[in-house]
């Protein structure tokens, strides 16, 4: 780690506890000797962690914020979130506060790790209303219309092209993420899947049913000559 911030005001505390990261401030004196091999500590278990920040203030060169948090005796640690103190270790505790540290950073990683999965899935939805909207009739199915790859595939195929509907596909064989994301995204568990102007039309016993009208088979896009 490098050299350790030094806080030397009350602004320079409250800048560096304010965010919703984990921040270890060590309420240090010169004169004592442990407290020099306490940041030592601390540079290491950030080296390992990496889920926190810290740093040293000199209790007595700041007496308002020591006055403010009740600090009685240097080493005195304090962990903080968001401005808010959320855990203490008096004294020379080495591994009190690598197990303070990691009880408040596990929560800040699962967060992490939750805004990372939103905007992972917010982004495959996108990909999916893409490819919804890729042509006015979609059909997500297994392997292409010149070679479908099962049975249901290739009769709806044959279905769209009995009426000379002028339809894309997509082979969700190729792109496990789709295949997975598109019955999550539509409620609709097995293919193909049939979509008519950005919506879900259904599958392959939907798609026999529709067809049977004439009216809705004459609303379908066509090929022209």
């Amino acid at each position: 780690m490098a050299t350790m911030r030094v806080l030397q005001s009350k602004k320079d505390f409250e800048e560096f506890t304010s965010d919703d990261s984990v921040s270890v401030v060590h309420f240090a004196a010169k004169w004592v000797d442990v407290c020099a091999r306490l940041d030592s500590i601390l540079g290491e278990l950030h080296d390992e962690l990496k889920s926190f920040k810290c740093a040293r203030i000199e209790a007595e060169q700041v007496p308002e914020v020591s006055l403010e948090f009740s600090i009685q005796a240097a080493p005195t640690l304090l962990l903080f979130k968001a401005g808010k103190e959320v855990d203490r270790i008096n004294g020379f505790n080495p591994g009190g506060i690598k197990a303070a540290i990691l009880k408040h950073s596990a929560g800040h990683r699962v967060c992490a790790t939750a805004k990372k999965t939103a905007v992972s899935k917010e982004a495959l939805n996108e990909r999916l209303r893409a490819l919804i909207n890729k042509s006015r009739l979609v059909i997500f199915m297994k392997g292409t219309p010149e070679q479908p790859r099962c049975g249901f595939s290739r009769q709806a195929v044959e279905l769209l092209r009995s009426i000379h509907a002028d339809f894309s596909s997509f082979d969700i064989l190729n792109d496990e993420e789709v295949r997975q994301g598109l019955k999550e995204y539509s409620n609709w568990p097995t293919y193909p899947q049939i979509y008519l102007d950005g919506e879900l039309l259904g599958g392959l016993d939907v798609l026999r049913e529709e067809l049977a009208d004439e009216k809705f088979a004459d609303k379908l896009p066509k090929i022209t000559a």
